[in-house]
């Protein structure tokens, strides 16, 4: 199936998977702007929209998007002055024609809603609109949900990291990264892979590689989160780059991401985890990618490289897993003697408290 047949059929568990992250992740992000005292503008662009629903009626991302939007307004208190912008792009004519016809539906049933719809090259579009983008008082989230690798080059990329208040989804069809390796006409479209990780890359750890490659185009000076999920279609790899300036942010879509699997919608690991008959010892319950984060934050911690409890939630962010993976790694450090006993307070609530709390060690 071609990107022009693609919403004329059912979409694919993959894509349903992809489409139910998203969901959540908005259901999660809109309401902590609806609300917020510096914002007055919510921007969502939807740069590869599609023309709304796939062949079975099923929604896509902008339907789903104008739900989300509808939900989180009846949840809130309403504000004056509040703008919601939904922007929705889809450059085949005739989906962009049936997108039209579905915005307008939207537009009725939601008038709180300003939609946009455009009918543009992605590149275009996006430095067309960034100067909207990075206005202040706006929060934006981008959905940039491509076909192949080719439309989010370093420059986009440079270019969405520095935008306040923004988070974004980007996807790549990461199996083509791993199947034509080091090719030139796909690497002028991501960021540098080392000739290690090339070695060692394959059909599953590919987005991985992917992401970690990204992390090297952010400036060392600057605090930036960005996470991975792998989505499984057929014999392929679909790769999703999550990116957010904030704690709360990396926060919010870890959560939705361990909802669904971790960092991946099958057994990336090869773990053999049965949810419905549990191992006899626990460690055999226990994916492998917490395992080894486990290992390197207890390294850490010993080494006092890691001091204090909210080096230790910055550092699970960054790592891909929860506050709550660290906060019982780090109780099982004190039962194994390893530490003394004592309360860890790892959250983004207590990350925005001034003074850290320090982790006790043993004399």
């Amino acid at each position: 199936m071609n990107n022009l047949d693609f919403h004329e059929e059912p979409f694919d568990e993959g894509t349903l998977c992809k489409l139910e992250m998203y969901r959540k992740y908005l259901r999660s992000w809109l309401p902590t702007f609806i609300n917020h005292q510096y914002v007055d503008t919510i921007q969502i662009f939807d740069f590869f929209a599609g023309p709304g629903y796939d062949g079975e009626n099923k929604p896509g991302s902008p339907v789903i998007a104008s739900q989300e939007i509808r939900i989180a307004l009846d949840g809130s208190k309403s504000r004056d002055g509040m703008k919601i912008k939904l922007f929705l792009n889809e450059l085949d004519q005739n989906k962009y024609k049936t997108l039209q016809s579905n915005a307008a539906v939207i537009k009725k049933e939601n008038p709180e809603i300003d939609v946009i719809t455009e009918n543009k090259e992605f590149s275009d579009l996006f430095f067309k609109s960034f100067s909207l983008m990075d206005r202040k008082g706006v929060a934006n989230f981008l959905f940039l949900d491509q076909f192949g690798v080719s439309e989010i080059t370093p420059r986009v990329f440079e270019s969405m990291i520095n935008l306040d208040r923004t988070d974004f989804i980007f996807f790549v069809s990461a199996s083509i990264i791993n199947r034509v390796k080091k090719h030139p006409d796909i690497v002028k479209y991501i960021p540098t892979i080392s000739e290690e990780d090339w070695q060692r890359m394959t059909g599953n750890n590919v987005n991985r590689i992917l992401s970690d490659a990204y992390q090297t185009c952010i400036p060392t000076d600057k605090s930036y989160y960005l996470s991975n999920f792998s989505i499984k279609k057929g014999a392929n790899v679909y790769g999703l780059i999550f990116g957010s300036g904030h704690p709360a942010g990396i926060e919010k879509f870890l959560r939705v991401a361990w909802e669904m699997g971790g960092d991946a919608n099958f057994d990336i690991d090869g773990d053999n985890i049965d949810e419905n008959q549990p191992a006899l010892f626990e460690v055999f319950d226990k994916p492998t990618k917490i395992t080894e984060f486990e290992h390197e934050l207890e390294a850490k911690v010993l080494n006092k490289e890691i001091r204090d409890n909210n080096q230790a939630y910055i550092f699970s962010l960054q790592r891909g897993v929860l506050a709550s993976h660290a906060r019982a790694a780090l109780k099982n450090m004190c039962k194994a003697g390893k530490l003394p006993k004592q309360n860890f307070h790892l959250s983004y609530d207590a990350w925005r408290k001034s003074n850290a709390e320090p982790i006790i060690h043993n004399r």
